[in-house]
């Protein structure tokens, strides 16, 4: 007890020397602790996109053979460019997906609702020009969507009445659909939906009557989407999404029609190496060879560059500050041994044991180191979060891979929104991980200040230590 109280004085009387070194030692944790939060939270970043998109296989059609074979980005092109929902169900059966997530959309137009956007738009106008024998295609006004939950999640839509929909046939509109067109939960709406049917030597075109019984009435806080390159279309109003099960949207419209829509299947592997076999596996269950099956390195790459490029800065960061911060330390402390040989030497002289005074100074870095870790934790997480996010910013604008929000994709079926984009921010907080390695660091360090002075007390005796400081 003595030796604590003697090293606690020992702090108090020499302050002036302990606060420089107590600066030195605080900056380097300071330091250490932003470097470690960004390279852990970075790495486990990175570890979740590489197992989240190598893992996810992408099923992408032959984009320059569809438009040489159907002309261009027309219906056709439409029409065979995407995967039908019977096949996309069928290659979820297997034994090397740890699941699955589906979904789908159609266009479709009423003779009898009127759509948000254009409240002079005649509902039964057809359109033409297209080269297709059979009835002329209804002009798509509303988008029917299945599975599509994850704006409810998020509470950018909530239900205002009724329920989701649950038996097939069952949907749910916006609140401004229902007030424009004075329809309530429990109606039933007919929309028309342009359906192929193929026959040898050409397709044919049928309006086909869809209805489907209002479930629910949800409330919508999304941005409007009320255009298209800058022109209006009711389509892509956000209130004219008309919202329904997977099971409804994929269900059979009957005399060999084929629905012209777009299902969108995302599967996940196992294990990313068992994607050869997958495609085996779909390939013999019909899938032709115009589609490219893949994992989504690209859409990887993009996405965690930057983050990469922070981890990297920052690892480099951390190395230099420690190297440098143990260098300056042990200089701090081997011109404070040298102040208080003399002192050592009296101890000594006095009679006290080499163990206990090694003891002393081990107690006053612990006490020092203590109150450093406690300032360089806080000011670290203090900083790192800010300090992360400008140089992501920074990583972000080097790598140049993003792809603007709601860019239009011209090789996507559908008009198809594709955003590819870089992480623009990672959430950091100080996990125990890095806590733990933050307080080895501070260990390691108090242990290099120690060091010149158990040298000092435990190679020279008393008398040698008294001669040198007469001299």
């Amino acid at each position: 007890m003595y030796i604590l109280h003697h090293a606690l004085k020992n702090l108090i009387r020499n302050k002036g020397r302990n606060i420089l070194i107590g600066l030195v030692l605080t900056a380097i944790i300071a330091a250490s602790v932003v470097g470690l939060v960004i390279n852990n939270t970075a790495s486990a970043v990175i570890d979740d996109y590489r197992t989240r998109f190598s893992s996810q296989v992408r099923i992408i059609p032959d984009f320059g053979f569809f438009r040489a074979r159907y002309g261009g980005m027309g219906i056709g092109y439409h029409a065979r460019a995407v995967i039908p929902s019977e096949q996309a169900l069928a290659f979820a059966e297997s034994q090397y997906l740890s699941g699955y997530v589906m979904t789908a959309l159609k266009n479709l137009g009423s003779d009898y609702i009127y759509p948000i956007g254009d409240r002079d738009l005649f509902p039964s106008e057809r359109i033409s020009g297209f080269g297709m024998e059979g009835d002329a295609p209804v002009r798509a006004t509303f988008r029917v969507m299945g599975n599509m939950w994850d704006e409810f999640e998020t509470g950018e839509r909530t239900m205002r009445e009724g329920r989701m929909p649950q038996a097939v046939g069952e949907a749910v509109i916006s609140h401004e659909l229902a007030e424009l067109n004075g329809l309530s939960v429990g109606d039933e709406i007919e929309m028309l939906h342009a359906a192929f049917i193929p026959e040898i030597g050409a397709m044919y075109i049928r309006n086909v009557s869809i209805t489907y019984t209002i479930s629910g009435i949800f409330l919508d806080f999304t941005d409007i989407e009320a255009g298209f390159f800058g022109a209006p279309v009711p389509m892509f109003h956000r209130r004219n999404e008309i919202l329904t099960t997977l099971g409804t949207i994929t269900q059979s419209l009957g005399d060999g029609a084929v629905a012209i829509m777009l299902v969108t299947p995302t599967y996940y592997l196992r294990d990313p190496a068992y994607l050869p076999y997958f495609e085996a596996e779909i390939r013999t269950k019909g899938l032709a060879d115009t589609f490219h099956v893949s994992a989504d390195i690209d859409s990887f790459r993009a996405i965690v560059e930057p983050v990469e490029g922070l981890r990297s800065v920052f690892v480099t960061f951390v190395v230099i500050v420690l190297v440098l911060g143990t260098v300056i330390l042990v200089l701090l402390s081997w011109i404070a041994i040298r102040e208080r040989k003399y002192e050592i030497g009296v101890l000594r002289a006095m009679g006290m044991k080499k163990g206990k005074v090694v003891r002393g100074f081990l107690y006053e870095m612990g006490v020092l180191t203590i109150i450093c870790l406690t300032l360089g934790l806080v000011a670290g997480a203090a900083v790192s979060q800010p300090v992360a996010d400008n140089l992501l910013q920074q990583q972000v604008a080097i790598a140049g891979r993003a792809v603007p929000v709601g860019q239009y994709t011209a090789d996507l079926p559908l008009g198809f929104i594709a955003p590819v984009e870089p992480l623009s921010e990672i959430s950091l907080h100080l996990g125990a991980v890095t806590m733990v390695q933050i307080a080895a660091i501070a260990l390691l360090l108090a242990f290099i200040a120690s060091a010149m002075g158990i040298v000092n007390i435990t190679r020279y005796e008393p008398i040698k230590i008294l001669v040198e400081r007469d001299r």
